[in-house]
């Protein structure tokens, strides 16, 4: 993140960098709003969590905002834009996307927990993270959705539940 000019976001946006400045004031600005805009997408799709009662409803809450676009842009997800920031973002902005991916982890090791009795809290913890991971996806993450050689979307409900059964063991 210390690399981003004006100039690059402008460039990558299609805009003129004189009028991102404009805009947000500062790329500091823009690094708030675009953080705080990801997460209002992704948390927004959480809300429901508590209030579903099976494992594939739960899984499928948790799953289905992870792929969502981006504010800003359609091109990448949300979940891409605040992993950028988690893992290069500085301070107060990286804070906070660790600490709502963290509460996020509690909410949902306490509803999973109960449907896979077998594993002990910690191994929930390391699957969901698996999990996650996946549908994160492999690198190169800048572009897109993610897709088979054929063409075919892997951002598809048909593929990620089962494989986060499976994952879990439930």
């Amino acid at each position: 993140m210390t690399a981003l000019s004006v100039r690059k976001v402008g460039e990558v946006a299609g805009l003129n960098p004189t009028l991102v400045t404009y805009h947000f004031g500062s790329i500091g600005r823009l690094l708030e709003e675009l953080c705080q805009s990801n997460l209002d997408i992704l948390q927004s799709g959480w809300d429901g969590l508590e209030e579903q009662d099976n494992l594939d409803d739960i899984l499928r809450t948790w799953l289905e905002p992870m792929f969502l676009p981006a504010a800003f842009t359609s091109e990448g997800r949300a979940l891409l834009v605040l992993d950028e920031i988690g893992a290069h973002g500085e301070g107060a902005l990286r804070q906070i996307v660790l600490d709502t991916t963290l509460a996020l982890a509690h909410r949902l090791v306490a509803l999973v927990k109960p449907y896979c009795p077998h594993l002990e809290e910690v191994e929930v913890i390391a699957r969901l993270r698996l999990i996650a991971g996946a549908v994160l996806g492999p690198p190169p993450r800048n572009r897109g959705e993610p897709l088979m050689q054929d063409g075919t979307s892997l951002v598809d409900m048909r593929f990620v539940l089962p494989f986060a059964r499976a994952a879990l063991g439930c």
